[in-house]
């Protein structure tokens, strides 16, 4: 076998065996699980109704109607949810390198960056998941081939979502303690992602399409959705990759300053 193929293999086995013991550490309380679940759901549910309330009254808002939100909210939601399922502990990294918290990964033999990524799992991330593909099949009634291009447009996205979480939390490497600034970083992309991009212009549109990157994790995949092109699947495809290579090299510019903890308990 190719080495890369089987340093993928590997990589896709470690991954599994994660995602499974997170899951199984989940379940421990099965009511509280299932408690989460469906409390998420109601939650997207009840913006999702929002909407449909607000395009009651306003059938047509600068060109979007009621089933492009709910493709919009499907598409984000899938891979918020996808990203938080498997790679959660993205979104903690700020709290780690402030408390000491990586130094249980850096003797671990696995990439460092992958190893505190996998470690945790939010709960509520399989109700988002569920939502989304519940409320894409059952309202939009999706053709074969956007069946087909759904679970990768999410999967892109949710490189993404990942990719600006731990750009946010290496930022911790440089300021410090300003975990209260990274949250509200990565609230705004998870906000943004849900809004109609056509509702913003000029700079703030720039913004979302360079700095905060929501365009590419719902308005990009709606219009691939919408009538399939090239051109559109390539700036996805393009902005991943960016997205991916800027968040490595920005953890590992922070970790080679990383000032020890000196915690010496070994991660449970």
């Amino acid at each position: 076998m190719h080495p890369i193929l089987k340093r993928s293999q590997s990589m896709l086995r470690f991954l599994g065996a994660y995602v499974f013991a997170n899951l199984q550490s989940s379940m421990e309380y099965r009511s509280a699980f299932i408690t989460q679940i469906i409390a998420m759901i109601a939650n997207d549910c009840l913006w999702l109704f929002f909407w449909w309330s607000y395009f009651q009254q306003f059938p047509l808002v600068h060109g979007w109607q009621n089933t492009d939100i709910v493709m919009l909210w499907a598409l984000s939601a899938c891979s918020f949810g996808l990203s938080i399922a498997l790679l959660g502990n993205a979104s903690n990294i700020a709290s780690l390198v402030v408390n000491g918290g990586l130094d249980a990964y850096l003797g671990m033999p696995r990439n460092t960056l992958l190893h505190v990524c996998v470690s945790a799992s939010n709960p509520t991330s399989w109700g988002d998941i569920i939502f989304a593909v519940g409320a894409y099949v059952l309202i939009v009634h999706p053709g074969p081939l956007n069946l087909f291009l759904f679970p990768i447009l999410v999967l892109l996205g949710a490189i993404i979502f990942t990719s600006f979480f731990v750009l946010c939390g290496s930022l911790a490497f440089f300021l410090g303690n300003a975990e209260g600034f990274i949250g509200q970083l990565m609230n705004v992309i998870i906000s943004f992602s849900t809004y109609p991009m056509d509702l913003f212009n000029g700079f703030v549109r720039l913004l979302l399409f360079t700095v905060i990157p929501a365009g590419f994790i719902s308005f990009v995949p709606l219009q691939i959705l919408h009538q399939f092109s090239w051109m559109w699947c390539g700036a996805m495809v393009g902005a991943t990759i960016v997205f991916v290579v800027l968040a490595v090299s920005l953890f590992n510019l922070g970790l080679r300053r990383y000032e020890s903890g000196n915690l010496l308990g070994m991660q449970s």
